[in-house]
C-alpha cells in the first residue's frame, strides 16, 4: 500500500514541469523555480551552475521542493557542474544538464504533503525512506 502512495506522489511530481527549489545555508535563504524530472524513486533537479544553491547544499543538504498542490522534504546530493560527473544520473538526464550548461541535484524525498484537490478530500503526508 505504501509503495503505491509513494509511486502516486512521484506520478504527481513528474507531472509538474517546474517547482521551487528552497536551500538554506551560507547562501541564505534561496528559492528559485527550476526544471524537475523523476525516475525510478528518485528525482532530479537543473539548476544553473553558478547557482547559490550548490554553496548552500555544502553545508546542508535538507531541501524543499514545492509544487501548486504538493510540498516535498528532501535530501539532495549535487552531482556536478557542467564539466563535473553526474553519477547514478541516468544517461538522458546527465546530457541534458551538459547540453543545457546545468548543474544537476539529485533528491531523495522523506516527506510529501499534498493538498486536497480534484481526487482527495483531504491534506495527505506520505513518507518515503531513504536509501542505504
Amino acid at each position: 500500500m505504501l509503495d503505491k502512495l509513494r509511486d502516486e506522489a512521484l506520478a504527481l511530481i513528474a507531472a509538474t514541469p517546474q517547482c521551487t527549489l528552497s536551500t538554506i545555508g551560507p547562501a541564505g535563504l534561496q528559492a528559485s523555480i527550476v526544471s524537475c524530472i523523476v525516475r525510478a524513486d528518485c528525482i532530479y533537479v537543473l539548476l544553473p551552475s553558478t547557482a547559490e544553491h550548490l554553496f548552500n547544499l555544502e553545508q546542508d543538504t535538507e531541501v524543499v521542493l514545492t509544487g501548486a498542490l504538493w510540498q516535498l522534504r528532501a535530501a539532495a546530493l549535487a552531482l556536478g557542474a557542467v564539466d563535473g560527473l553526474h553519477g547514478t544520473a541516468p544517461h538522458e538526464i546527465s546530457a541534458r544538464a551538459r547540453t543545457e550548461g546545468q548543474a544537476l541535484v539529485e533528491v531523495f524525498p522523506i516527506r510529501m504533503h499534498i493538498e486536497p484537490g480534484r481526487q482527495r478530500r483531504y491534506r495527505e503526508t506520505i513518507d518515503f525512506y531513504l536509501p542505504s
